[in-house]
């Protein structure tokens, strides 16, 4: 696997200067509705992740609300906050 493999499609390991440190890419709206929807649901899943191990690790109580563009609510609480 030459350039640094890993896959994804994403150009991982493409725009690295010597010090190994990532291009920044710019933040904007997704345009095409459905990776907008892919990614929202990639994104919320790890967010929802970070939660929980952030409640796990600090012994903290999270409580976490998002809406989804069509207006879908999803929720997180730690188990002493539910």
């Amino acid at each position: 696997m030459a350039g640094g493999g890993g896959g994804g499609g994403r150009g991982e390991g493409e725009g690295r200067a010597a010090t190994g440190k990532r291009e920044r890419i710019a933040i904007r709206r997704i345009d095409n509705l459905a990776a907008r929807q892919v990614t929202f649901s990639k994104r919320r899943r790890g967010l929802f992740k970070k939660a929980e191990e952030l409640s796990i690790l600090c012994d903290a109580e999270v409580g976490l609300v998002v809406f989804s563009a069509t207006g879908k609510l999803f929720q997180f609480a730690s188990t002493r906050i539910r």
